[in-house]
């Protein structure tokens, strides 16, 4: 008779277990496609710098958890939170527009024609739930915008 292995359980809200599960692009990928539910179909990503350095020393830096461009350009953060934030939709906003804003070129504007990616941020929540939402509700979704920031929270 075969012996039964326990099951393993990775940890998403811990640095490994986060890094385990996001890290591996197939996984990925997986978990972005059922986000997306059909609305997008994501078949290829690359993993971007999670440090975003502000114009001044006064705006600081922002480092995310993780980031990835898709193979059609948009861009899509990721970030755990285990701790209650207050300004969660605001931080969330700001996150998306600095991702936004450093797509911008340096110079030649005009000719760059403002052609901003889709960004999407990804709000993993553990321990707490949406502020300002109800406690049965584990699915949010933000949309200050009409198509270039879309942001989806979830509570764990």
């Amino acid at each position: 008779m075969l012996a039964h292995a326990e099951p393993v359980f990775i940890d998403p809200t811990t640095d490994e277990g986060f890094k385990r599960l996001f890290g591996d692009k197939v996984n990925l990928i997986n978990f972005l496609n059922i986000i997306f539910r059909g609305r997008k179909t994501i078949t290829d990503l690359t993993y971007r710098d999670t440090e975003r350095i502000g114009a001044t020393e006064e705006i600081g830096k922002v480092i995310f958890d993780l980031v990835v461009q898709t193979s059609t350009g948009e861009e899509i953060i990721i970030e755990m939170q285990t701790s209650t934030q207050i300004n969660l939709k605001q931080r969330m906003l700001y996150y998306a527009s600095k991702v936004i804003s450093d797509t911008a070129p340096k110079g030649n504007r005009k000719a760059w024609g403002y052609a901003i990616p889709e960004v999407y941020t990804i709000v993993l929540m553990d321990g707490f739930h949406m502020p300002g939402g109800d406690h049965k509700t584990y699915f949010h979704g933000i949309r200050p915008t009409n198509y270039i920031f879309d942001c989806w929270i979830i509570c764990l």
